[in-house]
């Protein structure tokens, strides 16, 4: 019986010290998709979205029909760039442009996209991944992103 007690004791406490870690799953990833599409659809923009965990492998993805082939690796990319760097990418592109980040930052990864339209998803202050969205201008992208995460408020 004192072993019994002496093991529920030290889960407890092994339990107690562990901490919480936000994560983004497919619930949540089809939530934010569905708010970006549908933004998208009021603002009459033909993008493709997705939605990629804080590891950048894509949760959720969505092609309008009349979006262009090449919108669906570009929205992956600005998500998976979005997630990898912790920021928007368009400060990516700023800070390229005046000198704060390396320009070849750009050539790190086949996957990076330093276009607007990615942006970090965050929850309890933890990058858990990223949104991307394709096919519009780029601040219309940004735009249609921040729809999908109003989703989290």
């Amino acid at each position: 019986m004192k072993n019994i007690l002496l093991i529920m004791l030290f889960s407890l406490c092994v339990f107690a010290q562990t901490k919480y870690k936000p994560f983004l799953d497919t619930k949540l990833a089809l939530e934010i998709l569905n708010n970006a599409y549908k933004e998208s659809l009021k603002q009459n923009k033909h993008v493709s979205i997705s939605i990629v965990d804080s590891s950048g492998a894509l949760l959720a993805m969505v092609r309008n029909d009349n979006a262009g082939v090449h919108t669906v690796k570009a929205s992956f990319k600005k998500a998976y760039t979005a997630a990898s760097q912790k920021r928007p990418t368009h400060m990516i592109h700023k800070g390229i442009k005046e000198g704060s980040i390396p320009e070849d930052l750009r050539y790190l990864d086949d996957n990076f996209s330093i276009m607007d339209g990615g942006l970090p998803i965050i929850m309890d202050n933890v990058v858990v991944g990223g949104i991307g969205v394709g096919g519009a201008h780029g601040d219309e992208d940004v735009e249609i992103a921040k729809a999908g995460l109003k989703t989290l408020k």
